[in-house]
């Protein structure tokens, strides 16, 4: 397999309106120029206060995500696997080479590709603040908790859940978004006033912008949730020892299941899949930072959710406002271009399952499965789902494809198949509700 080698650069950026750094990543031999597009006050205004290995974790994560996007994946030999050899500069290498094995299979497992990590002493550091700044108040984060708020409707419940569990307790919820694509800013800031109303005082959101303004060779979006990770880790350093990040995720989804067999593999994220969060907090002890990630509900479908959360009155006025598509920005072949969501990518249909229980799947999207005659013209994704759920699968069966996709721990194998097996019939439940008497041709019964 051929490998591409990338050493990345790092150097204080221009003092213009962005905060960023400049990357200079040379690709097996050829410079190419990389800005780092950072921007959020509060990210900014804590610079100083950040321990030097929370910001070695999001220069690591900022280079990977670069790199990623550098290296295209048709020119491989098989059209999707790199095998990528990278030096990043970080402030403390030697900590970091000690784990350099363990956090290279991280990487690997997240994207699908094989990368080699290797680390050396870096002349600026990735997050500064600019002279202007230094006359501002100095800003330090308030909670014993980070919840990472996309503005989708898991991250909503998780952040609903956490309050109302903690009620004495402040929560920070980080929010990321990319400067190409404005819709997760605006969902994060409409939630958050809305939030404000029934929890006054209780949290505060921290969004900032990342994004890459080089060009992009692959437009895969996998090693930018490591960025997202790095961002929550960043603010928990600040909060003190043994704070928690967590990633409110449905398991089925974390699982990152194979639909089909020709789905294995990186079709989707796997930032919260229980192997990579397990092996990504054994880094992160291996560095000593006292942060944690965690995933509260791998073990519960979008359904028992949304119907489990602490405060439905709440979640019933606001769950709309939420978006959980992840192809909302193509709307060329959408019936309803005004739509917020496509309705038929698989975060689309699980939200739409789930949301069937409460007698909430009342929004507007983009297009609907309710308007396919048959299987006959479905796109991959909603074909990809009736397949799954007309399929008598067993679950041995369940447990083989979910072995073959990744590693599980074998003492959740067995959750983690009757988990996807209630995934199954929360899907045939609403499938048998809405779909065309094409769609529902072949469909088992429900017990």
């Amino acid at each position: 397999m051929m490998r591409t080698e990338i050493v990345v650069k790092v150097e204080a950026g221009p003092n213009h309106k962005k905060e960023s750094a400049v990357m200079s990543l040379e690709v097996d031999g050829h410079a190419k120029a990389a800005e780092l597009d950072i921007h959020g006050s509060a990210l900014l205004k804590v610079s100083r206060s950040v321990p030097d290995m929370a910001q070695d974790f999001l220069t690591i994560a900022a280079c990977v995500y670069a790199a990623d996007k550098a290296i295209s994946r048709s020119d491989q030999e098989d059209r999707w696997t790199r095998n990528i050899s990278i030096q990043i500069p970080v402030e403390h290498p030697t900590a970091w080479t000690s784990t350099r094995e363990r956090l290279s299979k991280c990487v690997s497992f997240l994207t699908g590709d094989k990368w080699e990590i290797t680390f050396y002493k870096t002349p600026v550091r990735l997050v500064q603040r600019r002279p202007r700044l230094r006359r501002t108040r100095f800003y330090r984060p308030n909670g014993s908790a980070v919840c990472l708020f996309s503005g989708g409707l898991d991250s909503l419940i998780g952040a609903i859940d956490w309050l109302e569990q903690n009620p004495n307790d402040r929560l920070l919820l980080v929010g990321h978004y990319d400067g190409d694509v404005g819709g997760p800013k605006s969902d994060q800031s409409e939630l958050k006033v809305f939030l404000e109303t029934r929890y006054p005082n209780r949290f505060e959101l921290a969004q900032t912008r990342i994004g890459l303004s080089s060009g992009s060779a692959d437009t895969n979006f996998r090693s930018r949730s490591l960025l997202f990770l790095a961002l929550g880790c960043y603010y928990a350093e600040i909060l003190g020892e043994d704070t928690p990040v967590l990633i409110p995720e449905n398991g089925p989804i974390a699982l990152n299941f194979p639909l089909t067999p020709a789905r294995r593999g990186s079709c989707s994220t796997r930032t919260v899949h229980p192997f990579f969060v397990d092996q990504l907090n054994q880094v992160l002890a291996a560095v000593e930072m006292k942060t944690t990630i965690s995933n509260p509900y791998e073990l519960k479908t979008k359904g028992e959710m949304v119907a489990e959360c602490l405060n439905q009155d709440l979640l019933e006025s606001i769950y709309f406002l939420s978006r959980s598509c992840s192809k909302f920005g193509h709307r060329r072949y959408w019936e309803n271009r005004t739509a917020g969501s496509c309705g038929i990518c698989v975060p689309c249909l699980f939200r739409r399952a789930s949301l069937h229980a409460n007698k909430w799947d009342t929004e507007t999207y983009g297009r609907r499965i309710e308007s396919f005659h048959d299987a006959v013209g479905l796109p991959d994704d909603p074909l990809a789902l009736l397949t799954f759920v007309k399929q008598p699968l067993t679950d041995r069966d369940i447990a083989a494809r979910m072995l073959a996709n990744g590693r599980l721990p074998a003492d959740k194998l067995a959750e983690s198949v009757a988990l996807v097996q209630r995934m199954r019939k929360e899907v045939l439940i609403w499938l048998h509700a809405v779909g065309s008497s094409g769609i529902k041709e072949g469909l088992p019964n429900v017990d």
